[in-house]
């Protein structure tokens, strides 16, 4: 695939997605956001999706990596990149950098050695559930989470959800899902953190 841009738009939003395999482009992206926010403090969505396990036993590796800073995404597929950059680890572990997500870095650590400061990662899910206890008798999903705390109404269809994220080429429906669930996680993540 190399690289491939897309506009997705959302709820309102256009949102400029880079989709590729190559190191270099991964590179670019990340130079490209440092600069914007110049060293101040950035919340980046984070999310993963990975092939569906046809077996109880079968234990799929995570084949996309999706970050979002405010209408800038990137869908890096890891199942298909050439290295992982020394770029993509040190934004990882920015002092400047908090990733928001539902439980995705146990995974990343394991497969790719990606790894994120413990300071660095927050999880939406557990602290939306620790702010609104009562109003979580379960635990919620990221639609759940977009819909309470910024109003996005999010469509996650299943044939979608547990299609082969493994595909060489990622379908344009699967580019629109694996960006809109990086996008809702940093604006949940924001309005959590910051309260916007």
């Amino acid at each position: 695939m190399a690289s491939n841009k897309y506009m997705v738009s959302f709820s309102g939003t256009r949102i400029e997605t880079t989709v590729t395999d190559k190191a270099a482009v991964v590179t670019n992206w990340v130079q490209e956001v440092l600069s914007m926010y110049g060293g101040q403090s950035m919340i980046v969505g984070l999310d993963c999706e990975w092939k569906p396990n046809s077996y109880a036993f079968e234990n799929n590796k995570t084949a996309t990596l999706q970050l979002c800073v405010d209408t800038k995404c990137l869908i890096l597929q890891l199942f298909y990149l050439d290295f992982i950059p020394q770029s993509l680890k040190n934004f990882m572990v920015h002092p400047s950098v908090t990733f928001v997500g539902v439980g995705v870095q146990d995974e990343l650590q394991q497969e790719y050695g990606l790894v994120c400061s413990a300071s660095a990662m927050k999880d939406i899910q557990e602290m939306a559930m620790a702010r609104h206890p009562l109003e979580f008798i379960r635990r919620p999903g990221l639609k759940d989470l977009a819909s309470w705390f910024v109003g996005l109404n999010m469509s996650k269809p299943i044939h979608v959800c547990r299609s082969n994220w493994e595909a060489r080429n990622l379908s344009l429906d699967q580019i629109e899902y694996a960006c809109i669930d990086a996008y809702a996680s940093y604006r949940i993540g924001r309005k959590l953190l910051n309260g916007r």
